[in-house]
């Protein structure tokens, strides 16, 4: 009798947390965590609205989407990053950056770097 109910305790364990590990700490989105250092918020744009309301002008943004593989190509004078498998594209041209893609609950504003994140 005790056995079983350790047992079922175990295993209820085991899968709280098989649960939150696929649903929690962004497993679910997979690949490597993408940060834009040093963006002036003055020339980005997401979806061809400008971002505001910031209290500095430069920021690092931290972009929560899936990036298993990195595809750069250039479009005229624009370089335009294309991440998959979420399909986000970030173009960088001489008018500024744009995401593309990319939901705002995706977007974090970080004002470390990953280097001082640790």
């Amino acid at each position: 009798m005790k056995t079983t109910l350790v047992t079922r305790i175990v295993l209820l364990s085991l899968f709280i947390v098989g649960l939150a590990a696929s649903l929690g700490c962004g497993s679910n989105r997979g690949g490597a965590e993408i940060w834009l250092e040093g963006v002036s918020m003055g020339t980005m744009s997401m979806d061809g609205k400008p971002i505001s309301g910031l209290p500095s002008q430069k920021t690092n943004l931290l972009l929560k989407v899936g990036a298993r593989k990195i595809y750069v190509s250039s479009e005229g004078n624009k370089t335009v990053m294309r991440l998959l498998p979420s399909e986000a594209k970030i173009i960088i041209g001489p008018e500024g950056m744009s995401l593309e893609g990319v939901q705002p609950d995706q977007v974090e504003i970080k004002w470390e770097t990953p280097e001082t994140k640790k």
